[in-house]
């Protein structure tokens, strides 16, 4: 679901008070975290195309593609074709602490199916995007406001050079809201998946997703058509 370049900006730990020192550290592994997944999603992502290329084209399979894997995160089992697995050292059965796929979903212009790198881990491990944007975004959010998909409030982040650049898209009208934070692109052409949100799935894992920024414009639609497509790989 690249390199986005998180950021706490200017937030301050007080000496005097552990908790909070401890809460900040957790929101530094947090976006540490959602910044390593990105860059190996967008290094992995080509193990995935690559094999639906070769079915494709009614090619000779490389037989580990066309395995499929019982993988456990959490609670909840996957049952996962490994061509859908972005890293090759997660094709295997078992448990796992984290699942990186490459899946095609319908949230391109008029339902055209793009891109979009998703990875999987227990519950807990990472804060969500909306999480994040009561306890960090809110705090850097510039002065300016920037039109996009209807429905969705654009905010720059202002501080440091690390949010240069930055833009968190939200609905300000949910109390669920659909957040996600999208970067500006590392170099000039086709569209990159610049874009991040993470949520909790309703099996109670949390997933991580990095998609293009047009996906924004399907944003009603996302958490629904990611749901649908994940519950076919849960056993």
């Amino acid at each position: 679901m690249v390199n986005c370049g998180f950021s706490l900006g200017k937030t301050r730990v007080s000496k005097a008070n552990p908790a909070r020192q401890v809460e900040t550290e957790n929101v530094f592994y947090t976006l540490a975290v959602l910044t390593l997944i990105v860059a190996m999603l967008g290094l992995g992502g080509a193990y995935a195309v690559g094999a639906w290329l070769d079915a494709a084209r009614e090619e000779p399979a490389n037989p580990a593609l066309t395995a499929t894997h019982l993988v456990t995160i959490g609670a909840q089992h996957y049952v996962v074709p490994a061509a859908l697995m972005s890293d090759p050292i997660q094709r295997r059965d078992g448990f796992s602490d984290r699942l990186d796929m490459a899946l095609a979903l319908p949230l391109g212009a008029g339902g055209r199916l793009t891109m979009v790198d998703v990875t999987i881990m227990p519950r807990g491990r990472i804060r969500t995007s909306a999480n994040l944007l009561d306890s960090v975004y809110l705090r850097q959010f510039a002065n300016a406001q920037l039109q996009g998909p209807p429905g969705l409030v654009g905010k720059p982040l202002a501080g440091d050079a690390g949010t240069v650049g930055e833009t968190v898209w939200y609905d300000p009208l949910s109390p669920t809201p659909f957040v996600a934070k999208c970067a500006v692109p590392v170099a000039m052409g086709g569209e990159q998946k610049t874009c991040i949100r993470t949520v909790q799935l309703s099996d109670r894992n949390t997933a991580v997703f990095a998609f293009e920024p047009s996906v924004l414009d399907n944003w009603r639609r996302f958490d629904e058509t990611v749901e649908s497509w994940l519950a076919g790989l849960r056993k």
